[in-house]
């Protein structure tokens, strides 16, 4: 049962994707596009639960099985680095523009940014490709599972992420939303958030939820992400209770709700593949065409592209021939 194709959460990577990148299009090209996705940071903490479900549903059985956290660690990295490294290197004229041209600052930024280590710089953690923070932050998860999270018992994970959920509201209410991590700044507010929305995750499986998930109308639990972001715009609510009932309620509830959608297609598997490679590219292609004097409509489509090929190239052999095969 755990290893089964969960067409529900392919279409979800895909949605909450799109989430982040329109907050980063709207950073970036911030006098022409509206403030839709000002919430767009959420969908990082969707990630982070939907991973530590599936860490839960799919990697604490092959731990148990025999699995090394150290084998593990190292795929999840390489697997990473694969995807980042090649996204990075698209912002390398950007990097060099932001650096005003100074080769120490260039260097250091380029070097730290390709190991996913930060490089603090013009008020942000990894000024070659904002972004990585994120990515560090769900590998540095990860590897909390498989050492520590995993051999847990489930009371004992339920309070300390009882404790996570605590420290999340002190921390919103002092910075005022949960838009932390990736500067310098805020960057201290950041573990909690990421404990409770990943902790949160693997309580959705240890607690036995995915068998009682809500029947919900696919529709609803596709677009209730991206809705919801959207009335908080219209409405002019912004506040952190908001933040704090997407992670806590909303995220849950489409994770749980998309176990039902099991009519998968060609789209749906698309829609998981492209989430990573569109996540890691698009603030670089999004900065690049910007500085080369395009709008943002072709800012997009460059995003989209290079998603695509960084797709193509890091796939097996096998899939990258037929990349929407099944």
């Amino acid at each position: 049962m755990s290893h089964e194709r969960l067409s529900g959460l392919d279409a979800l990577r895909g949605i909450a994707a799109l989430c982040v990148v329109g907050l980063h299009a709207n950073a970036v090209y911030s006098q022409t596009l509206p403030t839709w996705f000002t919430k767009g940071y959420l969908g990082v903490d969707f990630f982070l639960m939907l991973s530590g479900y599936l860490m839960a549903r799919i990697t604490e059985p092959r731990l148990a099985s025999g699995l090394t956290a150290a084998s593990f660690i190292k795929a999840r990295y390489l697997r990473f680095w694969k995807v980042v490294a090649l996204s990075s290197l698209v912002g390398i004229p950007y990097l060099w523009w932001r650096t005003q041209h100074d080769p120490a600052w260039f260097a250091g930024a380029f070097a730290a940014n390709m190991v996913f280590l930060p490089f603090p710089a013009d008020n942000v953690l990894f000024p070659l490709n904002v972004p990585v923070w994120t990515i560090l932050a769900e590998l540095l998860a990860n590897a909390l599972h498989v050492t520590i999270l995993w051999r847990l018992r489930t009371a004992w994970l339920g309070g300390l992420v009882l404790l996570a959920g605590l420290a999340t509201i002190a921390a919103a209410i002092d910075y005022g939303s949960l838009d932390v991590g990736a500067r310098p700044g805020n960057w201290t507010y950041a573990p909690p958030r990421i404990l409770l929305a990943y902790g949160l995750g693997i309580l959705l499986w240890r607690c036995g939820l995915s068998g009682r998930a809500p029947r919900l109308p696919a529709a609803l639990v596709l677009v209730a992400m991206p809705l919801a972001m959207l009335a908080s715009w219209h409405s002019g609510y912004r506040a952190w209770p908001f933040d704090l009932a997407f992670v806590v309620a909303l995220c849950p509830l489409v994770i749980l709700g998309a176990l039902h959608i099991t009519a998968g297609n060609a789209l749906t598997r698309l829609s998981a593949d492209l989430s990573f490679p569109l996540f890691a590219v698009h603030v670089p292609a999004l900065e690049l065409a910007k500085h080369l004097g395009f709008a943002a409509p072709y800012g997009l489509a460059l995003a989209f592209v290079l998603a695509w090929a960084i797709l193509w190239w890091t796939k097996p052999g096998a899939q990258r021939m037929e990349p929407l095969k099944h």
